[in-house]
């Protein structure tokens, strides 16, 4: 395990219910939203994961790992790539979140300390787990939520040293749709 790179994941598992179709496969100006997520997280990062079905998407490389705890949500997801990263800060960004910007990758990255598992980003009193900075040393707690069934990423996150940064989306500099996230045809 490496104490001092970064492992860039992507949760790409999700149902798509709302979508009726696979998210990480739309297009937006001839890029996929799977494509998207990889070419933001790589510049920060020294290893790419995507925690997702390999049958879909193992075309896209052979960092495509299955999720052990298909059906858990999100939190599966990130124990998963906590276990298969090989480095033990994870950069971590959902599929469907396409204003991340670049600056809010170096803020991530500057905010997770070795007094911290999580970092979190805030916003009017809501929270953005699945666009966030983890250390492995959160393994555990989350492993075991999962197991117990406590799915709620706000749940997991109280159980482990979690640092929440505001982030205003138009405000300080970040734009207004920092966290939009497309879940409908009506988000696109």
């Amino acid at each position: 395990m490496n104490r001092t790179g970064w492992t860039g994941v992507v949760l790409a598992g999700g149902k798509s219910l709302r979508m009726g179709r696979d998210k990480a496969m739309i297009e937006i100006d001839g890029r996929t939203l799977l494509d998207r997520a990889l070419d933001k997280l790589d510049p920060h990062v020294q290893e790419l994961l995507v925690i997702a079905d390999p049958g879909k998407y193992g075309s896209v490389g052979p960092f495509v790992v299955a999720d052990e705890w298909p059906g858990k949500g999100p939190l599966g997801g990130l124990a998963t790539a906590m276990r298969y990263a090989s480095n033990d800060r994870l950069l971590v960004t959902a599929v469907d979140l396409p204003g991340l910007t670049e600056a809010f990758f170096q803020r991530l990255i500057s905010q997770l300390g070795t007094a911290t598992e999580a970092v979190v980003p805030r916003h009017e009193g809501l929270i953005e787990p699945l666009a966030a900075a983890y250390h492995r040393n959160a393994q555990p707690v989350f492993r075991r939520c999962v197991e117990m069934d406590i799915l709620k990423m706000s749940d997991a996150l109280s159980q482990v040293r979690t640092s929440y940064v505001e982030m205003i989306p138009g405000s300080d500099g970040w734009p207004l749709d920092l966290f939009r996230n497309i879940n409908a045809p009506g988000d696109l």
